[in-house]
This record gives structure tokens, sequence and C-alpha cells, in this order.
């Protein structure tokens, strides 16, 4: 079994990725970057991929260091599959995290065996749990992560695209790490559609709402992860959701 743990910094201005942590032979360690690797003093690899395709048609979108850091973190399984890398699993986290937990196999064992092969954590604000996509929105706006207008736009698409969704269903994930299986069918749809409205629709740059919103959407229920520290905050601290 083979995992690749992935991680993603874009932009002049990088967040500091964790500087040493323990590293198994048997796996892979990928940092996706935009800048040189003399930026970072890491035990991650360094992966300029500036020059994909898939990163260079995003240079003209607001917000584009974003964006482009979402190509690694959500379509990793297409990213690896065009550098000739393959894999079981792939386990991602925000830059500052890194993987610790050492017997992985207790966990890809349940992602194997699960219906949808994605593993998540449940958000960790119970406002949000509770109050769903609405909720976040909120909370983006308060917290001046995004704003007013560019929310507006994103909660009117959604209702557009799939009035159905209930924008306030008690139910959030968070997407600061998750793990899933390589050749998992839904997962690739389902980031396939999560990419092509991320990248094409006038919505927020933030990517929980849209990707809580395709869960619903698409029915899938993630493996929610529990028990284990998988991933751990190892460059800086106070993590915030938003």
């Amino acid at each position: 079994m083979k995992i690749c743990f992935i991680t993603a910094m874009f932009g002049s201005v990088c967040d500091t990725p964790a500087p040493s942590f323990f590293k198994n032979p048997d796996h892979d360690y990928f940092l996706f970057t935009d800048v040189d690797a003399n930026r970072f003093n890491t035990d991650w690899q360094i992966v300029n991929i500036k020059d994909h395709p898939r990163i260079k048609e995003l240079d003209s979108n607001p917000n584009a260091a974003v964006r482009k850091s979402r190509y690694p973190k959500f379509m990793s399984w297409e990213l690896l599959e065009s550098l000739g890398k393959t894999c079981d699993f792939v386990g991602y986290c925000d830059g500052h995290m890194a993987p610790v937990f050492q017997n992985w196999s207790q966990i890809t064992d349940k992602i194997q065996a699960h219906d949808f092969g994605f593993l998540q954590s449940i958000h960790h604000n119970k406002d949000v749990l509770n109050g769903g996509i609405l909720r976040e929105v909120q909370e983006i706006v308060k917290h001046r992560k995004d704003s007013k207008e560019r929310i507006e736009k994103t909660i009117h698409f959604f209702q557009q695209y799939d009035p159905s969704v209930r924008l306030d269903y008690p139910q959030y994930f968070e997407n600061n790490r998750f793990m899933y299986k390589f050749q998992d069918e839904k997962f690739r749809q389902i980031t396939s559609e999560f990419w092509d409205i991320y990248t094409k629709e006038d919505i927020t740059y933030r990517d929980q709402p849209l990707w809580n919103y395709l869960l619903l959407k698409n029915n899938l229920k993630p493996l929610v992860h529990t028990t284990k520290i998988l991933f751990q905050e190892l460059g800086r601290y106070g993590f915030h959701s938003y």
C-alpha cells in the first residue's frame, strides 16, 4: 500500500510549511507550489508546477494564487497522473500541517470499505455544523475572508444550479485535511464538477461552501474521521477555518 501525502502553497506570500516530520520511505510527500524551492525549509519534497497547463490557465482569475492551490488540493489524482505518479491513497493537509499518524492501514482499510472512498472531518464550529452552508458564509463575511457581494453571488449560483439543495442543512465538513482512495470514481466525479464550477463561475474563492454544497447535491457522505490524529500543526499554531 502506497500513500501520496500532499500539500500546496502558492503565491509570493506563502504560509510556513512544517520544517521536519517523520517520513515513511514507502510513501511520497509532495509540496506543490509555483515558487522556488529555496523559499522553503521543510521535509516535504518540493514540486514546482507553475508551468502546468491547469495552473497557468488561472493566471487572470481573481485570487489566482489561492485558486491555483486548490488544483493540487482537489484534483491531485489528475495532477499526479499527469506527472506519471500513482498510489493507492492520497492524504491532503494544509501547508502548516504534516502527517503524523503511522499505522495508516487502520484508516485506509476503512476508506477502502466505504461506499464513497473519502475521509473527512466534520466542522469544529457547532454553529456552522448545525447551520450548514448559510451559517458558514455568514462567518466568511464576518471574518472578512471574502466580500458580502461575492458571497451573495455564490448563494445565488447555488440556488440556480440545483434549487433542491437545502443551504441550511445541518451538515458541514472541513477541508483542511482529508484522505481518499486514488481510484475512487465518485471522488473523481465530484472533484471534476467542483473544479469546473470553481474556475468558471463568479463565486467565492473559499472552497468549503462549494464542496459542502456538492456533497449535498450528489448525496455523498464522507467517512467521518473522529478518532485518530492523522495530521498535526507542526509549522505554525492557531489554525482557524475562516
